[in-house]
């Protein structure tokens, strides 16, 4: 690190947190690229963080901001420079990095940032980050360019599921286009409308629902996709980098007891740190391989036919439900509930066998 050229902006701190400010890295980085040093540039998103100040309230998000800094200068400290972009994100410079293995040791290590936070209850609380990393001059050379590019690997991040980080590879991520926030909203719009849309005007439901979990599963980087009752596993879906196939069929009594009834759903983000995790049917799931899980019933006029299931079984970290996936696959089970109600059918109905 320069000491002489941050001793030169001392006044240029973030007030909330106490480091460097968005413009003293920006310019930092510029620096090295004018230098021609080899560096990686690091951006680490705090999950869900509306969520903390919607429930909890602005000044208690704050705490949660100065204290996740702390943590943060902790493993930064003596090897690279810390700084605050502004609102939940934070940036990080790591000169000298550009191998991939020193890079990904690096990384492991910011996600176990919660357990170095100082108050006991916000490391109960399960909060988790995101982080997408580009490398200079492997990557680009230009300070626009990097900054995009770690800006995609943290979105491809996001959309697996969060709680992870990712290193930009242009062979895995260069065809990334970054949503804005009405993209997001048209997107959630155009999902609600294509599950509708599918399941309601065919009378082939069996490759229908097939076709719509398939779409949904790879959409949502979701490990694991399909329809259970208590028999068996319908219309799976699995990702091509999931190595788990050995998936089984859960006592559906055991689920309707984590299944919330007010919502008829049941999202778990980590199985292993949740403190439902003495329920008897989650710790099967954590013994099989399963990380995190999200349950929607398919439930019409009284009748149960099954579950919408979704299972996180690569990262071991588990994975954080959004609102979007969970909306979608709960208007997903609400549909295909009253399909099969109304023609008379049963999820063994749509075997593929």
């Amino acid at each position: 690190m320069d000491e002489e050229f941050f001793d030169d902006r001392v006044d240029h701190f973030d007030n909330l947190t106490d480091l460097y400010n968005r413009d003293v890295i920006v310019e930092y980085v510029g620096k090295l690229i004018s230098e021609n040093k080899k560096f990686a540039l690091t951006i680490i998103d705090l999950d869900n963080f509306k969520y903390v100040n919607d429930g909890y309230g602005h000044l208690f998000g704050d705490h949660v901001l100065k204290q996740y800094a702390e943590a943060l200068k902790k493993i930064f400290k003596g090897r690279g420079v810390l700084g605050r972009y502004g609102g939940d994100e934070f940036f990080g410079v790591l000169e000298n990095v550009e191998d991939y293995d020193d890079l990904w040791r690096f990384l492991h290590e910011i996600l176990g940032t919660p357990n170095l936070l100082e108050d006991k209850k916000l490391r109960e609380m399960g909060i988790t980050c995101t982080i997408g990393s580009s490398r200079f001059p492997k990557d680009a050379t230009k300070i626009d360019d990097l900054f995009e590019l770690a800006d995609k690997a943290l979105y491809r991040g996001k959309m697996k599921g969060r709680n992870c980080f990712i290193i930009y590879l242009p062979e895995k991520h260069a065809n990334i286009n970054l949503k804005t926030e009405r993209d997001k909203v048209v997107s959630s719009m155009y999902l609600h409308s294509k599950v509708f849309n599918a399941l309601s005007r065919t009378k082939n439901v069996a490759t229908t629902v097939k076709e719509t979990i398939n779409f949904l599963g790879n959409y949502f980087m979701i490990d694991h996709l399909c329809l259970m009752d208590d028999k068996k596993l319908y219309c799976e879906y699995y990702h091509p980098l999931c190595k788990n196939h050995n998936h089984k069929v859960y006592d559906n009594q055991e689920i309707e007891k984590i299944i919330n009834g007010s919502t008829c759903i049941c999202s778990i983000n980590s199985i292993a740190q949740d403190s439902y995790n003495v329920s008897p049917v989650l710790k099967k799931m954590l013994k099989d391989g399963v990380y995190a899980v999200f349950y929607a019933k398919i439930s019409v006029y009284g009748k149960n036919f099954g579950y919408v299931r979704a299972d996180c079984c690569e990262n071991p970290r588990g994975r954080v439900w959004q609102s979007t996936d969970m909306d979608v696959l709960l208007n997903l089970a609400h549909i295909l509930a009253l399909e099969l109600y109304y023609q008379h059918l049963e999820l063994e109905d749509l075997s593929d066998e």
